[in-house]
């Protein structure tokens, strides 16, 4: 009887013992974590303000919230009245105040954000993108409308209501509309919002599908998915009006263009080897080059980092799902960003190159967009809103130049 009492506490011992290592290697993890972030207390800061600038640092993963005696930073915001935002900067021990700014900008959101992203600037010493806008679809009504909101959604309304499909939504350059596809009368056609007119243009109505447009970041060039000549093809157009000249000429499916920071380069989707494959795609000739992703036997969606050329982001099939990878011009290799049971879908950068909106899907069918910080090691996605914004995808970003 002694010895298989002895031998319970053995098996008791063991037991906290291994509890004990595993609480010591998760604060170990967490510290470590901790050490890549730099913490930030918001001071006396308005709750209404609190909340906004709150969500905007833990989403951005560079920056953690922490109390005023264990902070390296000390922001304060401050409502002025109208649309007037201050922000103060207090750093050192003790803390002393060592900048101070104002924003005033088209409606206090944007103010907020502004000030967010000074706020990353002389924290980080790296660009915010706070200050963008994201237009994506959401299902709200009923069917899948356009809508636009801040950055981090904290607000959004829908820029459409056609009752109709729609999709593809594309900012152009300048921010001023959308490009995006629907079958508002009766076939899928491109067409144009202008945001402050409400105007609607139709920028292609040929025969057969017309499925695309992104405009050039750096002109006024436009490039289309058309299946005027069989199958979708890719289309270039000296600008939204302007009537397009096809550039691809073969008897594969072409979609998804996107081009280079510096507007120079294309990518595409294509199936000229049986399945989907991202290729590079000669502006001035038409010539597909596949790209080596060799991750996946399907990969599409490509979306450029707009900071850095060498890097593109897509969407693979993996393991029975689907995954957002991303690939290295100059390492010539892919690496998978996103995990889990759920699919990731439909990637795309935000202004700074190291945020990455995507499209996540549950296993019942159920979408949300989500946040990722690709830069700090152990980061998990977030996710950008709650059921009442109805199931969101497809983000299109924009930041103002």
């Amino acid at each position: 009887m002694q010895t298989f009492i002895s031998f319970l506490i053995l098996i008791s011992y063991y037991q906290l013992v291994a509890q004990e290592n595993s609480t010591i290697v998760l604060s170990t993890i967490e510290s470590e974590l901790e050490k890549k972030q730099v913490a930030v207390d918001l001071g006396n800061t308005t709750k209404s303000l609190g909340s906004i600038v709150a969500k905007a640092i833990s989403i951005h993963g560079g920056l953690r919230l922490a109390k005023p005696q264990k902070s390296r930073f000390s922001a304060n915001f401050s409502a002025k009245g109208g649309n007037l935002i201050s922000l103060s900067l207090a750093t050192g021990v003790p803390k002393k105040t060592v900048s101070r700014y104002s924003f005033e900008e088209a409606n206090v959101q944007l103010s907020i954000a502004k000030a967010c992203d000074r706020l990353v600037l002389e924290t980080l010493g790296i660009p915010g993108f706070f200050s963008g806008r994201i237009s994506f679809l959401s299902s709200l009504s009923g069917k899948k409308e356009i809508f636009v909101s801040d950055a981090i959604m904290t607000t959004a309304r829908p820029q459409t209501s056609f009752g109709k499909i729609t999709f593809n939504p594309s900012w152009d350059n300048q921010g001023q509309g959308i490009f995006f596809t629907s079958n508002r009368k009766v076939f899928n056609n491109v067409y144009y919002l202008n945001l402050d007119s409400r105007k609607i243009s139709t920028i292609a109505n040929y025969r057969g599908s017309n499925l695309r447009a992104v405009q050039n970041p750096r002109s006024n060039q436009v490039a289309l998915i058309l299946s005027t000549s069989g199958n979708p093809e890719v289309w270039l157009a000296s600008s939204p009006r302007s009537k397009p000249s096809r550039l691809t000429r073969n008897r594969s499916n072409e979609s998804g263009p996107a081009w280079s920071p510096d507007g120079r380069r294309l990518l595409v989707t294509s199936d000229s080897r049986g399945k989907p494959q991202i290729y590079e795609v000669s502006v001035s000739s038409g010539q597909l080059t596949r790209i080596p992703t060799n991750v996946s036997s399907h990969c599409t969606e490509a979306n450029w980092n707009p900071r850095d050329p060498n890097k593109f982001v897509f969407t693979a099939a993996v393991s029975g799902g689907f995954q957002v990878c991303e690939y290295d011009f100059s390492l010539r290799k892919s690496r998978i960003i996103t995990k889990g049971a759920v699919h990731s879908m439909q990637p795309c950068w935000a202004s700074d190159g190291r945020h990455l909106y995507f499209t996540e899907r549950s296993v019942t069918g159920k979408t949300r967009i989500m946040i990722l910080d690709t830069e700090l090691e152990g980061a998990k996605p977030a996710p950008l809103h709650g059921p009442s914004f109805g199931n969101c995808s497809q983000v299109s970003f924009y930041y103002p130049n």
